[in-house]
C-alpha cells in the first residue's frame, strides 16, 4: 500500500465519520410560535370558557401531528408558549421523504393553526379571508377569533 493510497484511505474514513456526525447531530427548530389568541362573539364581547385548540406537526421532521388546548379567561384571551423540536438530520431527511410520497397533497415544513369551539359556537383564526396557516414565521403570532353558531371553517386531520 502506497502512501497516498493509505492517506486516501484516512480522508474517507474521516469523511465517513464527518458524515454519519451530520447525520445524527439533532438540530433544534420552531415547532410552533408563541401565539396570543382573543375570542369574541359576532358583537365583539369576549367570552370566557371556550376552548381554543393549538395543532401543530413539521412534515419535514416528524410523522405526528399535536394540538393543546386552553380555555379562555374572562377577557376571551388564552396564550400558547412557543414549542420547539429537536430531530436529528437523517430523521428529518427520513420524514421528508414520506411527505413527498403524498405527490400534490404533500406538506412540507412546520404548519400550525388555531380554532375555537364550545357552547355550539366554533370559529378559525383567519387573515386575508383564508384560514392562517403558520409556516416558520413569525415567532409570535396574535390572532382575534370570531365565533358563529353551526359549524365554521374548521380544519380536520
Amino acid at each position: 500500500m502506497t502512501a497516498f493510497s493509505k492517506r486516501n484511505g484516512y480522508i474517507a474514513a474521516l469523511f465517513s465519520v464527518a458524515l454519519l456526525v451530520l447525520l445524527v447531530w439533532p438540530v433544534t427548530t420552531l415547532q410552533c410560535p408563541r401565539w396570543e389568541v382573543w375570542v369574541v362573539d359576532e358583537g365583539g364581547q369576549p367570552l370566557q370558557d371556550m376552548t381554543v385548540r393549538l395543532t401543530y406537526q413539521n412534515y419535514s421532521a416528524e410523522s405526528e401531528d399535536h394540538y393543546e388546548d386552553r380555555q379562555t379567561d374572562a377577557n376571551g384571551y388564552v396564550l400558547f408558549q412557543p414549542r420547539s423540536l429537536r430531530v436529528a438530520l437523517a430523521q428529518r431527511f427520513a420524514a421528508t421523504a414520506r411527505s413527498a410520497m403524498a405527490g400534490v397533497h404533500a406538506s412540507f415544513g412546520p404548519h400550525a393553526w388555531v380554532w375555537v369551539f364550545g357552547r355550539g359556537l366554533e370559529g378559525v383564526a383567519v387573515n386575508d379571508g383564508h384560514v392562517t396557516d403558520w409556516t416558520g414565521a413569525p415567532a409570535r403570532m396574535t390572532s382575534k377569533i370570531v365565533v358563529k353558531r353551526g359549524h365554521a371553517l374548521i380544519p380536520t386531520y
